[in-house]
């Protein structure tokens, strides 16, 4: 008895060890900081047209300080260039759309430091989207160019798509490309008029259009904006609006009238709840097809617009000095005034 017993005590003894060394030879990894712009707010300064003033600025999610400049920082003080459009993530980069200069500078998106640039058959290039294997990238002068251009993940150019009137905002929803192919043009007296009405759906396992969706007003289409399973339009006049639901597998289209509200522009999704800003900077949100309504925000000029982690971020947009943004929580009280490079006109959660 007393031999089995010192036995049996020599055993736990052994896979107690055995245990303890496995613990010690096999620690807790902690997840290292990709880099400095992680978790934050990404700002866009579209810059001047006719100077290279385009920047890129930085806020941390507590919006406690905020960084200027934080491409020509990182990438030996290089000027981005002019007219900058708008960004797209895929992965760990970040694509800097330039339309003037005719370029998208790629960048690692937490370091900011640049990988590559696209440059090849770009013809003012507007906004971009990703499937797993592709890019695609509005081209449009709002003269002869109207295209969408299609990269390999290489960033080689594949094939243009050439539409008849328009090709402004794309998005990537549920394996499908949809791409804004009307808007706005003017008449001799500057009097606002739709192009038309059309959406149009890109298969990328063809890279060709296979469905075009008509809108049922006739109104100017404004924004377009989409999810994982949905593809949003808003269309406005001076006295109506609408919101369109796309279901982006199938392409069906439920339209949303919204009485009462007049020159819906803006649109903006955060945490699977959809918001709009009117051209007299109401901001709104959308329960089901019932909009309510939240504040007004204070803007000479509105000319960015996002909601991100239940803030509304308004860009008052100035192209002869710094642009001033405030920042709304839902009830509408300011919790941060920003002074930020010239045609602030976007905000991107990092």
């Amino acid at each position: 008895m007393k031999f089995s017993k010192i036995l049996a005590s020599a055993f736990a003894l052994t896979l107690l060890f055995n245990i303890s060394c496995r613990t010690n030879d096999d620690p807790i990894k902690e997840e290292l900081p990709k880099g400095a712009y992680e978790n934050g707010i990404i700002i866009t300064n579209e810059g001047g047209y006719s100077t290279p003033t385009s920047t890129v600025s930085f806020i941390p999610t507590d919006l406690s300080k905020q960084e200027d400049n934080i491409f020509a920082k990182n990438n030996d003080n290089a000027i981005l260039g002019n007219v900058f459009q708008t960004i797209g993530f895929k992965g760990d980069l970040a694509y800097l759309v330039l339309n003037v200069p005719n370029k998208v500078e790629i960048v690692n998106r937490y370091t900011f430091k640049k990988t590559a640039t696209i440059t090849s058959n770009l013809s003012t290039p507007r906004y971009i989207a990703f499937t797993p294997n592709n890019t695609y990238i509005t081209n449009h002068d709002f003269s002869t160019v109207k295209k969408v251009n299609i990269y390999d993940n290489a960033n080689n150019f594949v094939k243009s798509i050439d539409f008849d009137r328009y090709a402004e905002k794309i998005s990537a929803s549920n394996g499908y490309v949809y791409v804004q192919t009307d808007g706005l043009t003017y008449d001799s007296s500057y009097n606002e008029l739709a192009t038309g009405h059309t959406i149009s759906r890109i298969n990328p396992a063809t890279n060709a259009v296979d469905k075009t969706i008509t809108l049922s007003d006739d109104l100017v289409i404004r924004d377009m904006i989409a999810d994982d399973n949905f593809v949003y339009v808003v269309t406005s006049d001076y006295t109506n609006s609408n919101i369109y639901k796309i279901t982006s597998a199938t392409g069906n289209v439920q339209k949303i009238e919204l009485p009462g509200i007049t020159g819906a522009q803006k649109l903006a999704l955060d945490n699977s709840k959809l918001y709009f800003m009117t051209s007299g900077n109401k901001i709104y949100n959308l329960t089901a097809t019932t909009a309510n309504s939240m504040f007004t925000a204070t803007a000479s000029y509105a000319y960015g617009f996002n909601v991100i982690d239940g803030n509304v971020y308004v860009s008052d947009g100035s192209f002869t000095g710094d642009s001033t943004v405030r920042i709304y929580n839902s009830t509408g009280t300011i919790v941060k005034t920003l002074n930020t490079g010239i045609g602030t006109n976007g905000f991107y959660k990092n």
